[in-house]
């Protein structure tokens, strides 16, 4: 028997607000970049105890990024300019280290990245690029179109 029925109160909880605007699922995707991020450091501090110190560095970068991706989503729920353009700069240099991984295990293992990796170091950092650049996502930060998009706009 539950403590309402006791009572003879009944409870009801509001569903929680989501945002299923662009910003909310840039923000999704990167609380799923952090999350594997943390899982990350989690494998790493598992590492450095099996090798000593040696693992230090590794475990403080991973943390490190853990830390910036979170904070990032969360600057970008609040629509900081700051925080968009950290975003773009960010997915800029996991794309950059995920060409360089790419290219390494197509000349020492003859192959390419498999799916989960090429999804998350490829695909999800170039969707939020994308989505972030997109005039009304800019329009939503305050920022107004790029040249391009005039551009585009003046020929339609």
């Amino acid at each position: 028997m539950r403590l309402a029925d006791a009572v003879g109160m009944e409870t009801t909880y509001r569903a929680p607000q989501i945002d299923t605007s662009i910003v909310g699922v840039v923000r999704t995707l990167l609380l799923v970049q952090g999350g594997i991020a943390v899982m990350s450091t989690v494998e790493a501090i598992i590492a450095g105890v099996a090798l000593g110190g040696l693992a230090f560095p590794i475990v403080l970068l991973t943390a490190g990024a853990a830390v910036f991706t979170l904070l990032a989503a969360r600057g970008v729920v609040r629509r900081s300019r700051r925080a968009r353009k950290t975003v773009i700069w960010l997915e800029g240099f996991v794309l950059f280290f995920a060409a360089i991984d790419l290219l390494l295990a197509m000349a020492l293992a003859k192959r390419g990245l498999e799916l989960v990796p090429t999804l998350t170091r490829i695909v999800v950092p170039i969707v939020i690029i994308r989505l972030l650049r997109r005039q009304e996502v800019r329009a939503e930060f305050g920022l107004g179109p790029t040249r391009r998009q005039r551009r585009k706009e003046r020929r339609s």
